[in-house]
């Protein structure tokens, strides 16, 4: 019985040791996928990636709601290489390439000169808290 408490005890140890500390940073992937407010529209409008689709959801007092209350017919999306592609129906697409900040909490969306065009901000991120 001894035997298989130290048994245990050292299992225990041995699975829950780690050579990473507490002060390193977890590096999580840029992704788009998420809710996303509009820079200047914040309370207005706000976007919803999916695995495919992006949403478009609306608002009058600054409180969004779930999919279900998204304008009908998302817009589907994709990546070319580094290029986010939003077919935006009707032959128009979105192209541009995507400038990641603020720990993936900011992106600015970069036409084919350079230059910024939209910006968007993760739901619940403090946008006027981004310094980059």
């Amino acid at each position: 019985m001894k035997k298989l408490l130290l048994l245990f005890v050292l299992a225990t140890f041995t699975f829950n040791c780690s050579t990473e500390s507490d002060d390193t940073p977890i590096l999580e992937e840029n992704t788009i996928i998420g809710r996303w407010h509009i820079v200047s529209l914040e309370q207005t409008s706000m976007y919803v990636f999916t695995e495919n689709l992006r949403h478009t959801i609306y608002s009058t007092d600054g409180n969004f709601g779930g999919l279900e209350t998204a304008i009908p017919n998302p817009n589907t999306w994709t990546f070319e290489g580094e290029e986010l592609v939003v077919d935006l129906n009707f032959g128009n697409f979105l192209r541009t390439n995507l400038n990641f900040k603020c720990d993936g909490n900011v992106v600015e969306f970069i036409d084919a000169e350079g230059t910024v065009g939209t910006i968007l901000f993760r739901e619940g991120y403090d946008y006027a808290s981004c310094n980059q």
